[in-house]
């Protein structure tokens, strides 16, 4: 099961990668165009300023996706690293995934359901009639449904570690 996950989570990597690429090349597009909009033509755009702050919460949650696999998200380390016995600091570790794959649910949980009735109440960008505001709270709810498989990966290797560790 590990290899088939950690196969499915190499190719969504890839694509998130692609992804993230994709939405930073368009706040920088949107953000230049603002600044030559604003101070060249002097008639300011309504609209980019508020679009790069969508693509870049985009980049902030799609990205937090890819440091889930790589466990390089905020953490204890000075408490876990302070810890001597190598299986205990194991364990300590596998909890806190356990936790956080816990709370991730729960965030898909409830975020699913909230950004679907935003998309039923046809709720739209301010500037930006086009934009129904449920599209982009849907950001949040994917972002962190695909981080549960980054996270179950990152579980599975630790339990595989922790039987070696055991030894």
């Amino acid at each position: 099961m590990l290899r088939i996950l950690t196969s499915f989570n190499d190719r969504l990597s890839r694509l998130l990668e692609a992804l993230i690429t994709l939405l930073m090349t368009g706040m920088v597009v949107f953000i230049v165009m603002q600044v030559y909009f604003r101070y060249v033509l002097e008639h300011p755009l309504s609209w980019s300023e508020e679009l790069s702050g969508y693509l870049f919460s985009g980049v902030f949650f799609f990205g937090a996706v890819l440091l889930y696999r790589e466990s390089r998200h905020i953490n204890m380390s000075l408490f876990v690293d302070s810890i001597k016995n190598l299986f205990l600091r194991q364990i300590i570790v596998i909890i806190a995934h356990v936790l956080s794959f816990i709370f991730l649910a729960v965030v898909v949980w409830y975020s699913y359901p909230m950004a679907l009735q935003i998309i039923d109440f046809e709720v739209v960008s301010p500037s930006m009639e086009w934009l129904k505001m449920g599209y982009v709270f849907m950001i949040v709810p994917v972002a962190s449904f695909l981080s549960l498989f980054m996270l179950l990966e990152v579980i599975l290797k630790s339990i595989a570690q922790l039987k070696g560790v055991n030894k």
